[in-house]
């Protein structure tokens, strides 16, 4: 049985060059952040790289030269904006923001603004996505990775009341 990434490369195929971190600098991302990373998003970060989903939207990655891309550098803006909303609007805010115990972490933005989280409880392999509309207080719930995310939302598979159609 192929993997969901298996599918996702078949569906959509690599640019000729990603990124092939060292072992090490995945272990360096995941001590900065203390947090284990899902292995199907390390895949998918070395295989894509900075890859442009859809024509809409970029998944985060703790390599990228790009300010706008790179996971550091968005999880510093991100949480900054996402905190200075949930204190004037906590009633939209069910879950816990990073680095709060099973907080949301940033895993994706999009060309309309939206921003996808990983909801970091259980095990990084079970973490579901959460996807939050560009002002909006609206969001919905995810309980699959972000390959099978990535699968059905390319291949025109996925259903959402916040992000558009794009094939």
């Amino acid at each position: 049985m192929t993997s969901t990434v298996d599918a996702l490369v078949k569906q959509v195929p690599p640019p000729s060059s990603g990124f092939q971190p060292a072992s090490k600098d995945w272990l360096d991302v995941e001590k900065k952040l203390g947090l284990t990373l899902p292995d199907e998003y390390k895949t998918i970060v070395e295989t894509y790289g900075d890859f442009y989903w859809a024509n809409f939207l970029y998944l985060l990655n703790p390599f990228s030269n790009n300010k706008y891309l790179n996971l550091f550098a968005q999880l510093e803006m991100t949480l900054a904006a996402e905190r200075q909303t949930q204190s004037s609007f906590p009633e939209f805010y069910p879950f816990p923001l990073y680095p709060e115990a099973n907080g949301v972490l940033p895993l994706f933005i999009t060309d309309n603004g939206d921003t996808g989280f990983w909801i970091t409880y259980l095990q990084p392999e079970k973490w579901s996505l959460l996807v939050k509309g560009a002002r909006s207080p609206e969001f919905e719930v995810h309980f699959f990775s972000i390959a099978r995310f990535l699968y059905q939302f390319t291949g025109d598979r996925f259903q959402s009341i916040i992000l558009p159609k794009v094939t």
